[in-house]
């Protein structure tokens, strides 16, 4: 027996059931035995109540005002413009901090 068309099967499925009330009738009348094959199962997918409650508050969060648009969209005028500078003293040092406390946290 021969496979045909393997790597289609989601489309071949998808076309199966856009035509399911045509392809019931006519499989119907061929016998019980191509009607039943011709079932399709559908997948269905239910959030848990945290999940529901962790994408909420993904929602929330996104939405939510920080406070400091105006601070960023002024360094982005900066940047932009070539005006920013870099304070090298503070950005070694906050990296110095860093490394500092995670090698103490890791051991």
């Amino acid at each position: 027996m021969a496979i045909n068309n393997i790597n289609n099967l989601a489309g071949n499925r998808v076309q199966n059931n856009t035509g399911n009330s045509q392809s019931s009738v006519a499989k119907s009348t061929n016998g019980g035995q191509d009607a039943r094959a011709t079932q399709v199962k559908v997948d269905s997918v239910s959030l848990t109540s945290e999940a529901q409650q962790l994408q909420q508050v993904q929602k929330n969060l996104n939405s939510a005002s920080t406070g400091n648009e105006s601070r960023v969209e002024s360094l982005k005028k900066a940047v932009a413009s070539g005006q920013y500078q870099v304070n090298n003293d503070a950005v070694a040092k906050k990296m110095f901090s860093f490394e500092a406390k995670l090698e103490k946290t890791l051991g």
